[in-house]
């Protein structure tokens, strides 16, 4: 089977969608299928990797309160027609597929492919998808298969947008034994990690950084902070690095106001065995609340996030209990299962949601 996976957003830039095609791309590789993964590039990337064909300029604009870099190049018709050529995949999985103009030359080309889509889209409004409802209405007529990564992105999407959706969450890579955090005791000083873009307002770095100084103004230098990620002071770091970060840390907060349809940097903090404190907002709370693998708060309350912070950090036996189960639930999200899902919707079969 060859599939031929899409992604609108530029690959130079790291973020959760292309990490979920890049890593879709690397599992599919492993269980024998033949992929290639296509998407925009500002800067040549993944030299020497063939599955990985960069086609198309990027545009910066902002879409559900972060800045994106899609491409929206009209002349891409062209090469996209002669990759399907001669790549002639049976499976089209395309990442947010309402994105122009990648994926929508895409499906216009896709011959006799199945064309699957994933949707990682949650917002609390709506104006994006009624302001290109002709666009959209056209793109979800052309879909064989949707898949969600979420029961929040399902809803979102069918609620302008009706049709049929599996929910296939997110999936994550197990750090290998002993890449992740030890079984350690809470550090002195405590270590909180912050993973993401410190400059996107939705991502809650303002917050956290109040919650912080909460902390530190009553009880000085018992807290030590890492933050990695664009407009941090550490900034984007490769995948071995932002593991090391992980494994340092004591917990990992995600402090997010909304627009996560899931919250990828939480469940990688989990896989690393480290307890996380997040915004109660759906993306988080759908799969998170309930696990025991941390806490969630009120959204934009510092005040709040510090209490939950010194409450997690504080107690030793909570603490390493979170730690076991944070484990525990990053396992039902490992990649291998969540490409057997995306493999029976490739051969037709059926999927249940209820599937775990």
């Amino acid at each position: 089977m060859r599939v031929l996976l899409t992604t609108p957003y530029d690959l130079a830039v790291p973020g959760g969608v292309n990490r979920h095609a890049l890593d879709l791309l690397e599992t599919l590789t492993r269980c024998g299928v033949e992929a290639r993964l296509v998407g925009p590039a500002s800067v040549p990337v993944h030299p020497g990797d063939a599955r990985i064909i960069c086609l198309g300029g990027v545009k910066v604009g902002s879409l559900n309160g972060a800045r994106s870099r899609v491409t929206l190049d009209l002349g891409l018709g062209g090469a996209v027609r002669r990759l399907i050529e001669e790549f002639r995949p049976a499976v089209i999985h395309l990442q947010e597929p309402f994105l122009p103009t990648l994926n929508t030359f895409v499906l216009r080309h896709a011959g006799g492919a199945l064309k699957v889509g994933t949707f990682h889209t949650y917002s609390e409004t709506s104006r994006g998808y009624l302001w290109t409802w002709p666009w959209c209405r056209w793109i979800n007529a052309q879909l064989d298969r949707r898949v969600a990564v979420s029961a929040a992105a399902r809803d979102f999407a069918t609620r302008y947008h009706p049709a049929d959706f599996t929910v296939v969450p997110n999936g994550v890579r197990l750090p290998p034994a002993g890449a992740g955090r030890s079984a350690r005791p809470v550090g002195r000083p405590v270590r909180v990690l912050f993973v993401g873009r410190a400059d996107e307002p939705r991502k809650g770095f303002a917050v956290l950084r109040r919650a912080l100084h909460r902390l530190e103004t009553a009880a000085p230098g018992a807290f030590a902070f890492d933050a990695v990620g664009p407009a941090t002071t550490r900034g984007a770091v490769s995948a071995a690095e932002l593991s090391a970060a992980y494994a340092a840390a004591d917990v990992c907060v995600v402090p997010s106001l909304g627009g996560e349809s899931f919250g990828l940097v939480a469940l990688e903090a989990l896989a690393h065995g480290v307890p996380v404190v997040a915004s109660r907002i759906r993306g988080h709370a759908d799969w998170l609340d309930g696990t025991g693998a941390g806490e969630l708060t009120a959204p934009g309350d510092a005040a709040a996030l510090a209490a939950a912070i010194q409450r997690l950090t504080g107690d030793a036996a909570g603490h390493a209990q979170c730690a076991r189960r944070a484990r525990e639930v990053a396992a039902r999200y490992d990649w291998e299962r969540t490409v057997g899902r995306l493999r029976r919707i490739y051969e037709g079969a059926p999927v249940s949601n209820d599937e775990g």
